[in-house]
C-alpha cells in the first residue's frame, strides 16, 4: 500500500461524527423527545456562569432558554434553527438542530456585548456570461469574505473529477507572505468521510487549533452522540496538525453544493485563533450561497449550449450517413467528424470481432480489457484519462486514455461499442508541497502523518492523456441516447 493510500484508509477510519467531544468555545446540549437533557458537554458550567443556567443531565433544559424552546418549528433532520437568548449577566448564540427525530441538538455561543458590527453584505449579481465572467466574480467572492471575516487569507478549493482539488482563487490579507492560488492538493487532504460532513452542514468552524477537546457526559454511559450536524463537533487530530504545519491558528470553511456533489470549499485561514459570531457566519455563508446558486445557472445554461451543440453536430454526422448510405463508405468522414468533435487521436467502432479504426487505436486484447472494466462499473459511458491506473492488467500501449461508449444500436441483431483514444500527454502538476504523506514513527508506530511542507512541488505526470472534459461526459451521454433513439439511421452490416 502507498503512503498516500495508507493515508487515506487511515483518515477514512476516524468516525468524525462519533467524536464523543466537542471545541471548547461553545456548550453543547442533546434533549430528548421529552426535552430532558440526555448529553452535555463538560464545559457547560464554565462557560454558563450564570447560576440560572445550570444544566443537568435527565432534568429539563435551563429557563433561560423557554423563548428559543417556545419558539422552536419542528425540525426535519438537519434543519436549523437560529436564534440569541441571554441571561442577566450573558449573551448567546443558539443554534438548534433535530438529532435524528429523537429530540433536539442545541449549540450554544458566548456572544460578546460589545463585538464589531457587522460588515454590510454586497447586493444582488446578475449570473455570470462567461468562463472569464465567473472567474471574476469568484475573486470579487474572495475579496468580500476576507474583509468580512477580518481571516489572513480566503481561498477557492475546487474539487477535480478524480478528488484532486486546486486552488482557483485567493485573496490574502496585506503582509501575509507566499501564494495557493494554481496549487493543487492530493484527494487524501479531505477525505471522503470529511467531505461528506461538508455536505450537512452549512459552514465549519475551527476557531482555535490549539484548544483541547471537550468531552461530553452523557445520562447513558454507552450513548455516544451522532454529531453529524453539529458544527461544534471537535476536529480530527490529524486534521488540527494539518493545520499547525500550514501555520493556520483558526479556520472557517463553506460548501459549494452542486448537485448534491460538493464541487468546491471556501477555506478561510488565520494564523491566530479567531472567533464569529453566528451572524457573521450567516452573513458569509450569504455571500457563498449567492455564488452558488450563480454558479449553478452557468453551468446550466453552458450545459443547455453543449446539448445545443452536439444537436447540431449529430445532425451533421446524420446527413452524412445518409448520404453513403451504409457506414463502411461513410466512415472516414465520420471518424474525422468523432476526433475533431471530441479532440481524439483516434476513434475506433468495433462490431463483433470486426473494428474499423482511425488514427490511434487499441488493440482487440485492451479493447477487451477496457469494455469489461465499463461493465464492471455498470457504466455505458466510461472515460479514462490513465489506462494504466484505471485497467488492470492493461497492456502498454501509445494510448493513455479512452473514451467509451458501449452497446450502440447497430441493427436489431447488433451493437457496438465505440472507443474515442488519446495518445500520453506529459504535463507538469504543480502541487502545494509533495502529495505523499511522511511516515512518523513516533511511539514505536508507523503512522502516515500529514505533510508538513506546503511549498510548490512539482511533479512530470506520465501515462496520462489530456484529462475528458465534463462537456465531453455529457456530449457523450447525449450522443448515446440520440442514436439509441435514431431507429431510421442507415447503418449497415454485412456480417449476416
Amino acid at each position: 500500500m502507498t503512503q498516500s493510500h495508507g493515508f487515506i484508509h487511515q483518515c477514512e477510519q476516524e468516525e468524525l461524527h462519533l467524536s464523543g467531544a466537542i471545541q471548547s468555545h461553545g456548550v453543547l446540549m442533546i434533549t430528548d423527545m421529552a426535552g430532558k437533557v440526555t448529553h452535555v458537554s463538560a464545559n457547560a458550567d464554565s462557560l454558563l456562569t450564570d447560576p440560572q443556567a445550570h444544566v443537568a443531565l435527565g432534568y429539563p433544559l435551563p429557563a433561560f432558554l423557554h423563548d428559543i424552546t417556545a419558539a422552536l418549528p419542528e425540525l426535519s433532520p438537519g434543519e436549523r434553527y437560529i436564534g440569541q437568548c441571554d441571561t442577566p449577566h450573558q449573551e448567546f448564540d443558539v443554534v438548534v438542530t433535530s438529532h435524528h427525530g429523537s429530540g433536539c441538538v442545541y449549540e450554544l455561543y458566548p456572544v460578546d456585548a460589545h463585538s464589531a458590527p457587522m460588515v454590510a453584505v454586497s447586493g444582488a449579481v446578475s449570473v455570470p456570461e462567461s468562463a472569464d465572467e465567473l472567474a471574476v466574480q469568484c475573486q470579487t467572492l474572495m475579496d468580500s469574505l476576507l474583509a468580512l471575516s477580518g481571516f489572513d487569507r480566503v481561498l477557492y478549493y475546487r474539487f477535480m473529477p478524480e478528488g484532486d482539488g486546486e486552488v482557483l482563487a485567493e485573496a490574502c490579507r496585506e503582509g501575509v507572505a507566499g501564494s495557493y492560488q494554481g496549487l493543487r492538493f492530493p484527494a487524501s487532504d479531505i477525505p471522503y468521510i470529511a467531505r461528506q460532513l461538508y455536505l450537512k452542514n452549512p459552514w465549519r468552524t475551527i476557531p482555535d487549533a490549539t484548544a483541547a477537546p471537550v468531552p461530553i457526559y452523557s445520562a447513558n454511559a454507552d450513548a455516544t452522540p451522532d454529531l453529524s450536524y453539529v458544527d461544534l463537533r471537535s476536529a480530527s487530530p490529524i486534521h488540527l496538525e494539518y493545520m499547525a504545519n500550514m501555520g493556520v491558528g483558526g479556520a472557517i470553511s463553506l460548501p459549494i453544493i452542486q448537485a448534491g456533489e460538493l464541487d468546491a470549499l471556501i477555506s478561510c485561514h488565520s494564523a491566530s485563533p479567531r472567533q464569529l459570531t453566528v451572524s457573521e457566519l450567516e452573513a458569509m455563508r450569504g455571500l457563498s450561497e449567492g455564488f452558488n446558486l450563480r454558479l449553478r445557472d452557468f453551468k446550466a445554461r453552458r450545459r443547455q449550449q453543449v446539448i445545443d451543440g452536439l444537436q447540431r453536430h449529430f445532425d451533421h454526422a446524420k446527413a452524412v450517413l445518409m448520404r453513403h448510405g451504409e457506414l463502411e463508405s461513410a466512415w472516414e468522414e465520420l471518424s474525422e467528424w468523432l476526433m475533431e468533435t471530441f479532440g481524439a487521436d483516434g476513434v475506433m467502432l468495433q462490431m463483433d470481432q470486426e473494428y474499423y479504426q482511425h488514427g490511434i487505436g487499441l488493440t482487440p486484447d485492451a479493447m477487451n480489457i477496457v469494455a469489461q472494466q465499463a461493465a464492471n462499473e455498470a457504466s455505458n459511458v466510461w472515460m479514462s484519462d490513465c489506462l494504466q491506473r484505471d485497467c488492470a492488467e492493461m497492456p502498454l500501449s501509445e494510448v493513455a486514455g479512452v473514451a467509451l461508449i458501449s452497446d450502440l444500436p447497430l441493427d436489431q441483431h447488433h451493437s457496438v461499442n465505440l472507443y474515442l483514444c488519446r495518445l500520453e500527454h506529459i504535463y507538469d502538476v504543480t502541487w502545494g508541497g509533495n502529495p505523499d504523506k511522511p511516515v512518523d514513527y513516533r511511539d514505536g508506530g508507523s503512522v502516515v502523518s500529514p505533510r508538513r511542507s506546503f511549498e510548490s512541488w512539482v511533479e512530470q505526470r506520465l501515462g496520462h492523456s489530456r484529462p475528458w472534459t465534463a462537456s465531453a461526459r455529457l456530449y457523450l451521454f447525449k450522443l448515446r441516447a440520440l442514436l439509441r433513439q435514431a431507429k431510421s439511421m442507415p447503418w449497415s452490416h454485412d456480417a449476416e
